[in-house]
């Protein structure tokens, strides 16, 4: 059993940046569930209000880092995992704004399938920023790690499955140009969920 934790500013900013790349991902799978070529603005829209308040949440505590003389762990390991929590609910983003950018009036194959694996990586990896104040703990904490860099693999295996088909089967240039664009935007979101947890695993090697 994990032991209790007493509370922490900056772990408990860990998991409010990551639920924002998760609120992103929801919102992006809905409206992908529910495709319609006439709203692309409006999720572009509102997938960028999400990071904007992202953003906004991370200099807020880059401001407090900045101030601060004694930090649980590292200053170093703080700002560099608010930076990368952030760049998955960059890279989020970016799939919104490729529909909006491209002009999508339909999805690729298998889409759909894939952002639903994408938005289970995102919400595992907020299960890993929920657990970090266990860090010296690597039996609460090691698991969820594993979950997440099972999810990536699953995700890298179905961008290559996809890609590979795609090339074998559609002829049309910008087509081609569009799907591969989503895949490899999904593929990257599972990669920068892996990449912080990867990070994490360090931080719970450097402090047994």
């Amino acid at each position: 059993m994990a032991k209790k934790i007493k509370s922490n500013y900056y772990f408990d900013a860990f998991p409010v940046l990551a639920n924002y790349a998760v609120k992103c991902g929801e919102m992006i799978l809905d409206f992908m569930k529910n495709f319609d070529h006439g709203r692309l603005l409006e999720i572009k829209v509102g997938v960028h209000e999400l990071e904007h308040q992202a953003d906004k949440k991370k200099h807020e505590v880059t401001e407090k880092l900045m101030e601060e003389f004694i930090t649980p762990i590292d200053r170093e390991d703080i700002l560099n995992m608010m930076v990368m929590f952030d760049d998955i609910t960059d890279a989020v983003e970016e799939l919104s704004l490729k529909f909006y950018l491209y002009d999508y009036k339909e999805l690729p194959e298998n889409s759909v399938e894939f952002m639903e694996l994408t938005l289970k990586c995102l919400q595992e990896t907020e299960e890993v920023a929920k657990l970090f104040p266990h860090y010296t703990e690597p039996k609460t904490i090691l698991p969820a790690i594993k979950r997440v860099v099972r999810m990536e693999e699953e995700c890298d295996t179905i961008y290559i499955d996809a890609t590979a088909k795609l090339y074998r089967t559609e002829t049309d240039v910008l087509a081609i140009r569009k799907s591969e664009a989503v895949y490899s935007i999904l593929e990257g979101i599972s990669d920068k969920c892996r990449e912080v947890c990867r990070y994490i695993q360090t931080i719970i090697y450097k402090n047994l």
